[in-house]
Order: C-alpha cells, then structure tokens, then sequence
C-alpha cells in the first residue's frame, strides 16, 4: 500500500476516536515529521480525508474535521424541518421572495397540468449553525400569494397546514448529483468543487390527491447523506 495511504488511514482512526468535530488536526509539518515523510505526502493522506467528507481544509487556517453527514430520509413524511427535527436539528429559514406566476408551457406539461395553471412561488433559504445547506423553489399550487407572503420562516408545511389545512403526503422525488453553478456557491458559501444535490419532489393532498406543491432543492453534498424507505 502507497505511504500516503497507510497515513490516511490511520488519521482516519484518530479522527473517529480521538478528534471533536470543529476541531484541528496538526499542522502538515507536524504530520509530516511525525510520519517522516515529506509535505507533499501527508497533502496527498489529508486528500484522501477531504474526499471522505472527514476534513474539510480551510485556507490559511488549517484542516478542520467536519461534522458527520445529517442522514435525510426520503419518505412519506413530507415536512424536510420535521424531518430534520427528527435528527435533532435545528434549521432556520430565510425567506428570499415570493411571486404568484403562470407556469411555463414545458412544466405544466411535465407536471400534468393545465398550460394556464397558475401557482405561488417562493424561494427560501435553510441553515444549520449558521451555516446555508439548502436552496429551496417551492412551486405552490391552491394558494393566494397575498396569505403566503405572511409565511416568513418554519416549516412551510405547517404554514400551508394552518392556513388552508392542507396537509401532504410525498410523491415522487427525482435527485441529481452536479456541481453548483456561481450563484449557488455564493448563497451556499461554498466552492466550486464541492458538489450539490439537487432534488426535485411532488407533494399531494392526502384528502383530494390534487398536486400541492412542486418542490426544487439544491442541498450541499457534504451535509446531507439521503437514504430512500421503500
């Protein structure tokens, strides 16, 4: 096995056993000193760690070890706030507008809809620790946009629940890895090697079946780890 692999897996085990998340490992001259190799080889070992998502390297600061992936269950449950509570999660939402509009011929007939069809629009952002994860493009549909401009942070769920008692069951859901574009770095405070996920879901009235809500998430790959329930 390569030197730098061998490094890189013992800086694995210290990291599980014997580092806080938040916290730093040891300088590349340390590491190299110790391990008795050059900076190049221990830069090599700490790239294997980046692409595990265990480090996370920080210009002129150091190598941080991250937080471990949030496991997001896509399931009936439509609610991504309750969801996350779940987990013991605390997300804060930032609302970036809101805009009722007709949706484009290609979507209706995507979504089967009517070409006239009509919904609200409304972008939000979610973080965690201060720090943006999620950029949500929620197409809502049976609303007024004069109600769901009130609707300023929580769970948009609970919102719609309260004020039109709807209350949704997921349908299908579409997910796909790419990397971020400019603006999505810039709202997310990533860089462009770091890859999103962009999620797309269908939400529908448990009592009529009708569609409530078309739903477009790009979501930071390092945060979130989704696993899918039959």
């Amino acid at each position: 096995m390569a030197i730098y692999l061998d490094i890189a897996t013992t800086l694995r085990n210290e990291i599980r056993y014997q580092h806080k998340t938040g916290g730093f490992l040891p300088s590349e001259q340390k590491l190299a000193n110790r391990f008795k190799v050059n900076r190049h080889t221990v830069r090599r070992a700490i790239d294997e760690l980046v692409q595990d998502g265990l480090i996370k390297r920080l210009q002129g600061v150091g190598n941080q070890v991250t937080s471990p992936a949030i496991d997001y269950a896509l399931d009936n449950k439509s609610c991504f706030t309750y969801n996350l509570s779940k987990k013991g999660v605390s997300l804060v939402t930032k609302v970036l507008g809101c805009q009722a509009i007709t949706l484009e011929v290609e979507l209706s007939n995507r979504l089967n809809l009517p070409d006239d069809t009509d919904c609200v629009v409304i972008k939000t952002s979610r973080s965690i620790d201060n720090q943006p994860t999620t950029l949500i493009k929620h197409h809502v549909f049976g609303v007024e946009k004069a109600i769901l401009q009130n609707y300023t942070s929580g769970s948009l769920h609970t919102f719609l629940e309260a004020s039109y008692q709807y209350r949704a069951k997921r349908g299908k859901t579409r997910l796909k890895a790419r990397m971020p574009t400019f603006d999505e770095c810039q709202q997310l405070k990533i860089g462009r090697g770091i890859p999103v996920m962009e999620i797309h879901s269908l939400y529908f009235l448990i009592d009529s079946g009708d569609l409530m809500e078309y739903s477009i998430s790009v979501t930071r790959s390092d945060i979130f780890e989704y696993s899918v329930e039959p």
